[in-house]
């Protein structure tokens, strides 16, 4: 690992420097971003495909109101994992849940901007109510 003595920072770097090391910089990115989606694209296709199922999967799925010609490998890992959702495995619920959209919000938005003449309130709340 570089000792930090031999580090230069950019700032201390010639205009041709800078751009030579943004320019590595954005071949590096644009390599990663196409492997990325590469693999994307391949693990589409595999969730697309096809796979045997036992004469239970069959009967599994038909009863769940699925065609059985139309089962592919998306079709059983979401089974597999609602089946574990509902024997109480708390990832495969929320795997279940935020994949079927019901994902609860993780941010909070504020209406109301704070100035310098906001007079901020607090109280604690009677016992007597």
């Amino acid at each position: 690992m570089a000792k930090e003595e031999n580090l230069v920072s950019l700032a201390e770097r010639t205009t041709e420097e800078q751009r030579l090391i943004a320019s590595m910089g954005g071949k590096a990115s644009g390599e990663a971003r196409r492997k990325k989606k590469a693999m994307r694209e391949i693990l589409t296709a595999i969730l697309g495909l096809r796979s045997e199922l036992t004469a239970d999967e069959i009967s599994e799925y038909t009863a769940a109101g699925l065609d059985a010609d139309e089962i592919d490998n998306q079709t059983k890992m979401l089974m597999k994992m609602f089946r574990q959702a509902m024997e109480g495995d708390i990832k495969a619920a929320e795997f279940v849940r935020d994949t079927a959209g019901e994902k609860p919000r993780d941010s909070m938005s504020m209406s109301h901007e704070i100035s310098a003449t906001t007079e901020l309130v607090l109280w604690e709340p009677d016992d007597s109510d």
